[in-house]
């Protein structure tokens, strides 16, 4: 999950012409040993921010604003953690096109590849253990509803630094 956090940040900070800000309906689909897991939600980007919302098949939010914040309210915990060092602009710059709309990114040893015809339709990539995660945009706006950048969690969740 780290890297294609960091990928987002990076593909909608530099490089791509996405607007400044943006949301969107996506559907997650991670395959494993065989067995598809499918998640859904709705992500916002505003101002370098960005807000993943999973509404399917359990709720989850994961706030990237000065810090990582995942929150998990069936196990009423906020995990935070700082952002990745990682220069963004060395790694949209070794983004290269592979043909048409298709486009293929190196963070950390990892190859991300996405599509993006005038905004980002889709972006596959296969993670640290070997599952295959293909996320697809749809129902994009050029615009947020920046209340979904307040960080609120209720009074009683435990926090787990890391």
């Amino acid at each position: 999950m780290k890297i294609i956090i960091l990928f987002f940040i990076t593909i909608l900070s530099f490089g791509i012409e996405l607007p400044k800000e943006f949301s969107a309906d996506f559907n997650q689909t991670i395959i494993s040993n065989n067995k598809k897991l499918i998640y859904k939600g709705k992500i916002f980007y505003n101002k370098g921010n960005i807000v993943w919302k999973y509404t399917y098949p359990t709720e989850k939010i994961i706030w990237i604003l000065d810090k990582i914040y995942i929150y998990e309210p069936d196990l009423y915990q906020v995990t935070i953690t700082k952002r990745d060092k990682t220069t963004l602009n060395e790694i949209i710059k070794n983004a290269k096109k592979i043909k048409n709309n298709l486009y293929e990114s190196t963070i950390k040893d990892k190859k991300i590849y996405f599509i993006y015809d005038r905004t980002l339709k889709k972006l596959y990539y296969t993670d640290d253990v070997g599952n295959k995660v293909k996320i697809n945009f749809y129902n994009q706006k050029k615009s947020v509803n920046k209340k979904a950048f307040d960080l609120k969690l209720p009074e009683d969740v435990d926090f787990i630094y890391r």
